[in-house]
C-alpha cells in the first residue's frame, strides 16, 4: 500500500498502517491553546489586583491624614510648629564672703558652661566687675570693689552667662559691715624722775611660716589666693597661710584661688 503524498514515510519493515507518525515534540501551551489562555487571563488579573492595592492604601492614608489635619485645626500646627525653646545655660553664683568690710574687695564666684561669657550687673552705687570668659572647667571669678557701700545693705549682683545662642541668668548677693574703730586710750601723765630709756628691740625676724599651709613658694612662704601660682602647679589643691583651702586656676592668669 502506498503512502499519500505530504505523509512521512515509515521506517523500513513497518507497515505503513502500523506507523502511528513521527512522535510530537511541540510545547505544551501549543498543544492546550485554550488552557494557556486561562492561565494567562488569571495571571493578569492577579497583578492588576496588586497593583491596585498599595494605590488604595496610599490614598486612604492621605484622606485620613487630611481629616485629621483639619480637625486638629491651628492648634496642631502651632504645637508642630519649630517653636522648641532651647534649655537654659546652666549658671551658680555665690559671694565668697557674704559680710564683706567696707572698702574691701569681694570675689564673687561663678559656675557655668566652659568658655561661657560672663557678665554682672547691680543696681546699687556699687561698681560692675569687669566681664570675661569661664574657664575651660566652667568657673569664673569676679572681684568686686565694695567702696563706700553703705553697711548692712544687701548688694544684689544679677549675673547673665551666655554660650553658642544660650543664655542663662543667676544672682548673688552680699552685706558689707562696718569697720571697726578701735579707741586709743589718753595717755597717762608722765612722772617727774627722769624717763627710762626702753630696752633694745629684740632682732627682727621673718614671721615663721605655717608649718599646715603647702605648696609652699621657692622661697619658702605660704600661698595666698589671689597669688600666680608655679606650672608644676596647675590645677592642684592646697592649704594658704591662713587655712583657708585653695586650688590653682586658670582666670586671667594661673592664680590660686579659694577652693
Amino acid at each position: 500500500m502506498s503512502q499519500p503524498p505530504g505523509q512521512p514515510q515509515p521506517p523500513f519493515g513497518i507497515p505503513p498502517e502500523q506507523y502511528p507518525g513521527p512522535p510530537r515534540n511541540g510545547r505544551w501551551p501549543r498543544r492546550h491553546p485554550v488552557w494557556s489562555a486561562v492561565i494567562v487571563a488569571a495571571a493578569l488579573l492577579a497583578g492588576i489586583a496588586a497593583a491596585a492595592q498599595p494605590k488604595a492604601a496610599s490614598a486612604s492614608h492621605h484622606a485620613a491624614t487630611a481629616a485629621a489635619g483639619r480637625t486638629a485645626g491651628p492648634a496642631a500646627s502651632a504645637t508642630v510648629s519649630p517653636a522648641a525653646q532651647r534649655a537654659p545655660l546652666a549658671c551658680h553664683a555665690r559671694a565668697i564672703h557674704r559680710r564683706p568690710r567696707v572698702r574691701s574687695t569681694v570675689r564673687i564666684r561663678v559656675r557655668t558652661a566652659a568658655r561661657a561669657w560672663v557678665r554682672a550687673a547691680t543696681r546699687s552705687a556699687v561698681a560692675d566687675p569687669a566681664p570675661g570668659r569661664a574657664s575651660a572647667r566652667g568657673t569664673r571669678i569676679l572681684r568686686v570693689r565694695v567702696g563706700s557701700a553703705p553697711p548692712g545693705v544687701r548688694v544684689v549682683f544679677a549675673v547673665r552667662v551666655s554660650r553658642h545662642g544660650r543664655t542663662g541668668t543667676c544672682r548673688a548677693a552680699f552685706r558689707p559691715r562696718r569697720v571697726r574703730v578701735r579707741t586709743v586710750p589718753a595717755p597717762t601723765t608722765a612722772p617727774t624722775t627722769a624717763p627710762v630709756p626702753p630696752p633694745p628691740p629684740p632682732p627682727t625676724s621673718a614671721p615663721p611660716t605655717p608649718a599646715g599651709c603647702y605648696p609652699k613658694t621657692d622661697s619658702g612662704n605660704c600661698y595666698e589666693p589671689g597669688e600666680f601660682c608655679r606650672d608644676s602647679d596647675h590645677g592642684m589643691s592646697g592649704i594658704a597661710g591662713d587655712g583657708e583651702r585653695i586650688v590653682c586656676e586658670d582666670n586671667n592668669g594661673w592664680r590660686w584661688e579659694p577652693a
